[in-house]
């Protein structure tokens, strides 16, 4: 049984969690590696030849949906799947590559937005405030604890939102 067979038999609801998009969106993003992966192979007649890959179709763009959702090592994507480290970096590149070229995306970045859809990084940060060295009394009760200031930062990286706020 393959991988992707053990994820189609999860709820919707799971797989779109687990995955990163619906069924409807990957069977579509399937469809389209599977013709860029024919193309592929016509452009050279030598790409037929050798040893065929040990996963499915589904189950490379499975495993490159995940890295990209998850950024997971490649060896425990690799163990997940049941092949070495380095041949999981082999299919992720690779299968990376197909998408680039059937999504007519340019970089990685891209292909990571259009899978995913919009990110937010939400930065939180604690300053400690100084105590004033004259006139103590007016800022504090007298007791020696350390006071914050917190900070939040969000960026989109679709830079429609921008936030800052402080407390």
């Amino acid at each position: 049984m393959s991988q992707f067979d053990k994820y189609k038999q999860k709820p919707a609801s799971v797989f779109t969690r687990m995955v990163g998009v619906n069924y409807g969106t990957f069977f579509i993003i399937l469809d389209k590696l599977q013709v860029a992966f024919i193309e592929y192979q016509n452009e050279l007649l030598i790409r037929k030849r050798g040893k065929k890959c040990s996963l499915l179709l589904a189950d490379q763009l499975l495993l490159t949906m995940l890295y990209l959702r998850n950024y997971d090592t490649l060896l425990n994507i690799g163990f997940q799947f049941g092949i070495s480290e380095s041949y999981a970096q082999k299919r992720y590149t690779f299968t990376k590559m197909l998408l680039l070229r059937c999504l007519n995306l340019p970089d990685e970045e891209s292909l990571k937005d259009a899978i995913q859809g919009h990110k937010v990084a939400i930065d939180v940060t604690e300053q400690a405030i100084e105590r004033p060295l004259q006139n103590q009394e007016d800022y504090y009760s007298g007791k020696k604890v350390t006071h914050h200031k917190s900070f939040v930062n969000c960026v989109s990286f679709n830079w429609i939102n921008l936030c800052y706020s402080f407390w």
